[in-house]
């Protein structure tokens, strides 16, 4: 849900366009012309994004977020999604994410070729127009300013399979700035809406306002964007089943044509909500375009059930209760549980092949057990920092030079294997000089090394960065830009004041 809605956000930011002052009355073609005429114009933009999703025609969600954006990669967004509070910087080379809940910090490298370009808000409006059919309803108000409204139906499609009947769109007069967009399902009922509010573009939001500041005694933890937009392997039924920690159930009954065409395996472990972790198997079949999925999925500790499917038709399979939805043009959900497996069957049949295939699913030969934890998660290190007596706080973050701090760093191993690791300490671009047993540190698998370092500064400095770096002794070599990449980093602010008490000239900050 986070995802489509952001991805709803960045459509409406990428119709973003300049005044052209024209104020006779225009054609919805000519206004859309006129949008994409004058995109290249945006230069930066502030405002406050509302969004509201509709479940089976009731409100389900609202989320208020503060944002700036400055042309090319600069983008911040603070606020409360979900009842968290969160904030994320693109500074440009990285992405920066805090959580205040759990204080930690995520850093992600940005690739060289941006997520989304230019071109990328172009092509986004130009596929948004080519695919449908747009007329203009009228003129009305949002926010206080005065909108063109249009409406965009999607074309008509041979095989074709719409989730949205129809999107209502608001235009400013002034700025052709999108105010506001609301997409409706087949049935005509709202599903989302997204507003823009206190809107203000090109005040020239200076670049120091996308610059991450890391929250005093945050844990860091840097992601690999690869990993992270990793699709999973397609793999046979036969390696599926040897690599799924439950039964993967198959139907008995296929429509006419209809073959297995891929299979791939998910997980939801570490980042994941406390106990909300999950294991999935997704079984795709195919009949030249057509296609339908079969998505099973056991949890860690299920929670309440998903409001998606709360107005749901309820339906018999075999005896069972099951859940079916047809809200989103020819793609149609049903939902049942089998053994402890959750079952989703999603595709464009007719209702009765879908019951047909679902009442051809059997029991599995056992019941599923509950996931653990452990079950769930990838290989990994966990990595952190202590204050001096043990505890995640008190960390010394205030120096004299000549003088010592102390901190204490664990390192957990959960790589499932014994692992071979190196430490290095930095200050701000400064190696430091640390006991030799940190170059060669061995750990067993589910082991934990906890032990004191000592911070010797050897220059003054204000708000200065102290980083820990953890290697694998197997990837250490792997360079990108000439920089060896740590496995694991850690982060402080620090500062460092002179000794007023001993006549010694200060040692530069290099």
């Amino acid at each position: 849900m986070m995802y489509i809605k952001k991805l709803v956000i960045l459509i409406l930011i990428s119709l973003a366009l300049l005044a052209s002052g024209c104020e006779e009355k225009m054609s919805a073609e000519e206004i859309v012309a006129k949008m994409q005429e004058k995109e290249a114009s945006l230069e930066d933009y502030s405002g406050t994004i509302h969004t509201t999703t509709y479940v089976n025609g009731g409100k389900d969600l609202e989320d208020e977020i503060q944002i700036m954006y400055k042309k090319p990669d600069l983008m911040k967004t603070f606020g409360v999604e979900e009842g968290k509070e969160f904030e994320s910087v693109s500074d440009g080379e990285f992405v920066w994410s805090y959580s205040a809940e759990t204080n930690t910090v995520t850093k992600m490298e940005l690739p060289e070729e941006p997520l989304l370009t230019e071109k990328d808000f172009v092509s986004i409006i130009g596929n948004f127009v080519n695919e449908s059919e747009v007329s203009m309803l009228g003129v009305e108000e949002v926010d206080g300013r005065s909108a063109y409204v249009l409406e965009a139906r999607p074309k008509v499609k041979e095989n074709g399979s719409e989730l949205a009947s129809r999107t209502k769109i608001w235009i400013d007069r002034e700025t052709w700035m999108v105010l506001k967009s609301s997409i409706y399902n087949n049935k005509g009922n709202l599903i989302t809406e997204v507003e823009i509010r206190d809107l203000k573009i090109n005040t020239g939001i200076p670049d120091s306002e996308f610059k991450f500041e890391i929250p005093e005694g945050a844990k860091v933890e840097t992601l690999d964007m690869d990993e992270e937009l990793k699709v999973p392997d397609n793999l046979s039924l036969e390696e599926a089943r040897q690599q799924a920690s439950f039964e993967i159930l198959v139907p008995e009954y296929m429509p006419d044509g209809y073959m297995l065409n891929s299979t791939m395996i998910s997980e939801e472990g570490d980042r994941a909500a406390e106990g909300q972790g999950s294991e999935t198997v997704i079984l795709s079949y195919q009949k030249g375009a057509e296609n339908f999925d079969v998505i099973e999925t056991v949890y860690e500790n299920k929670s309440k059930e998903n409001s998606f499917m709360e107005g749901a038709e309820k339906i018999s399979i075999n005896g069972k209760e099951g859940k079916y939805l047809n809200e989103f043009g020819d793609t149609k959900m049903l939902q049942w549980e089998l053994g402890g497996v959750e079952i989703n069957l999603i595709g464009s049949l007719e209702k009765t092949e879908m019951l047909k295939i679902a009442e051809s699913f059997k029991e599995p030969s056992t019941e599923v057990d509950i996931l653990d934890e452990e079950s769930l998660k990838e290989p990994f290190t966990e990595f952190y920092i202590l204050g001096p007596d043990g505890t995640a706080e008190n960390y010394p973050t205030d120096y004299v030079l000549g003088e010592n701090g102390t901190v204490i760093v664990g390192i957990t191993n959960h790589e499932q294997k014994p692992v071979n690791y190196t430490m290095e300490v930095k200050l701000e671009d400064t190696l430091l000089p640390i006991s030799a047993d940190w170059k060669n540190i061995r750990i067993e698998d589910n082991e934990t090394l906890e032990k004191a370092v000592t911070i010797t500064p050897p220059f003054v400095g204000t708000h200065m960065m102290l980083a820990f770096s953890l290697y694998k002794e197997d990837e250490k070599d792997i360079l990108e830009g000439g920089i060896c990449m740590p496995y694991r980093d850690l982060h402080l602010l620090i500062n460092v004041s002179q000794n007023l008490s001993k006549n010694v000239s200060t040692p530069l900050r290099r």
